[in-house]
């Protein structure tokens, strides 16, 4: 008795069952995870904790704290230091651009955390005066612009 197939590739593929099993054995254990918890899992996903209070932004906090010295018009009348941190680019400009009184960026790319920008609003912000002036951010908008500027680190050049 000759068996004769619609499609010659199927005399070749008896059965597909076996290999179909095989794959999904395969993509469940690669996706099902591992028994046990993690002790930063921040570290695995990217960062999911937002230290900026209900309702505020890194962006409410500058606006707020920031742009009556550091805005584009005040930028332009010669006041804030030269530094603009309300035209686009941040913070991928604070890698770039450098405090007046220190010659180093305003972020530091190999340790945003321990940025210049960062330092100016604590008490000891190594030169020049404590910012914003007159006053002092709350321990949320504080911990909001660092994860900012952590988290937005452009790529290396």
């Amino acid at each position: 008795m000759v068996v004769l197939f619609a499609n010659p590739s199927d005399a070749r593929r008896p059965s597909r069952a076996p290999l179909a099993s095989l794959f999904a054995a395969a993509l469940l254990a690669t996706t099902a995870g591992c028994a046990g918890g993690l002790d930063d899992p921040d570290r695995f996903t990217g960062g999911t904790a937002n230290s900026c209070a209900p309702g505020t932004t890194a962006s409410s906090v500058l606006q707020a704290q920031c742009f009556a010295c550091h805005s584009t018009d005040s930028v332009k009348n010669n006041n804030g230091g030269g530094l603009d941190l309300q035209a686009a680019g941040l913070p991928g400009r604070l890698y770039t651009t450098t405090a007046t009184c220190q010659a180093v960026p305003m972020a530091d790319s190999a340790n945003p955390s321990a940025s210049f920008f960062l330092k100016k609003l604590t008490d000891s912000p190594g030169c020049g005066a404590k910012m914003p002036q007159g006053g002092s951010l709350n321990a949320a908008d504080t911990a909001c612009l660092t994860e900012w500027l952590v988290a937005g680190k452009p790529g290396s050049p």
